[in-house]
């Protein structure tokens, strides 16, 4: 099996998360008005099952765009942060576009607490 395309190792993902957390964590935790989520899980189960069902339902799909979104709600409207995704398509000009109106995927779990950092 190849490896993937931008397997990163644990230095470099302690890296990106230092980033975030000098460059982001601070006015992220001011517009929720609280600590804000750092992370989403998925069961490999769940991220399996979202591929099949993004592939049949979309046969020209040719990758996933993950976006990041504020999970909100009348109780907490300034919300928390959540990562969704959504199936992509090559537009003919060798350009990754989403595909409109094809359903994505969201509701990962909340790091343990929210505001965790990397590793957890």
């Amino acid at each position: 099996m190849p490896t993937p395309r931008g397997i990163i190792n644990s230095t470099e993902a302690q890296e990106l998360n230092d980033n975030w957390t000098n460059l982001r964590q601070s006015a992220n935790n001011s517009a929720a008005g609280q600590p804000d989520n750092r992370s989403s899980w998925y069961s490999l189960q769940d991220m399996q099952d979202f591929l099949t069902l993004m592939q049949k339902e979309n046969p020209k799909a040719n990758g996933v765009r993950f976006y990041l979104g504020v999970e909100t709600t009348k109780e907490d409207p300034k919300g928390l942060t959540t990562i969704f995704m959504v199936p992509t398509q090559d537009d003919g000009k060798g350009n990754n576009q989403d595909i409109i109106g094809a359903n994505g995927m969201d509701r990962g779990g909340n790091g343990e607490p929210p505001q965790s950092g990397y590793p957890q």
